[in-house]
């Protein structure tokens, strides 16, 4: 009898301990990239590093984060780059940590990593028979600083509020906007101003498919236009 007596204590003071400890680490929330259209589109013309000059169109572009949990992305100075993904929006547990390459480069002046392939842009043009073809003609900008700069949707406070020399992110319901001005914002039209004609601008979020996400369908946006005499005018696609 007093055998098992201190065999009920001990297995009751196993169960007690158990569930003092530390809350295990609940479901991975991943987030969900998706574009909004770009907007301000606007020609202009650049000089390159050669010295040649360049037709561009420029616009604004907002990858944003519509998913159930945030993007954290980890690296440091030539490391690889790791995606970290938690088991709340905010705060929780850290449930994986996803390598995804080393496709940084790192500012030596702003003390921080740009993550290349992050976005893609592309000029598409209609076609005698009402589809937008693929052009040749491709966005330059292709490294990016990822921050929450513009919430979109949701009430959650930015956590990425500075591009940070290890972590960068975007919260739910946060955007990454970069706007029609900055270098390298635009697509490279060459050495002639466009054509008269109708087209759209397409913005891909994450192209190579590299960051895990929730949804891996939704990362394109497009914006149509027509020009004429060098006149841009934005239409329904």
């Amino acid at each position: 009898m007093k055998f098992r007596l201190i065999l009920v204590f001990v297995l009751l003071f196993a169960v007690l301990s158990e569930g003092a400890g530390p809350a295990r680490a609940g479901a991975a929330l991943y987030p969900d990239l998706r574009t909004l259209p770009p907007t301000n589109l606007y020609f202009d013309r650049v000089v390159y590093g050669d010295g040649s000059t360049h037709y561009v169109l420029r616009f604004a572009n907002t990858v944003w984060n519509a998913g159930s949990g945030r993007l954290t992305l980890e690296g440091q100075k030539r490391s690889k780059i790791y995606q970290r993904v938690f088991d709340a929006p905010q705060g929780g547990n850290l449930v994986q940590r996803i390598y995804i390459g080393n496709d940084s480069i790192y500012h030596e002046g702003h003390e921080h990593y740009h993550l290349e392939n992050f976005a893609s842009y592309l000029l598409l043009k209609k076609d005698a028979s009402g589809v937008y073809q693929a052009t040749t003609k491709k966005g330059t900008k292709t490294s990016f600083c990822v921050m929450d700069t513009s919430r979109v949707s949701g009430s959650y406070s930015a956590q990425f509020t500075s591009c940070g020399r290890t972590y960068q992110g975007m919260t739910v319901g946060w955007g990454d906007t970069y706007g029609a001005s900055l270098i390298g914002q635009w697509v490279d039209l060459g050495y002639s101003p466009l054509a008269d004609g109708t087209y759209a601008v397409r913005s891909t979020a994450d192209p190579l498919n590299k960051i895990a996400e929730s949804n891996d369908g939704n990362n394109r946006a497009s914006t149509c236009f027509t020009v004429r005499s060098g006149t841009i005018s934005i239409i329904t696609c």
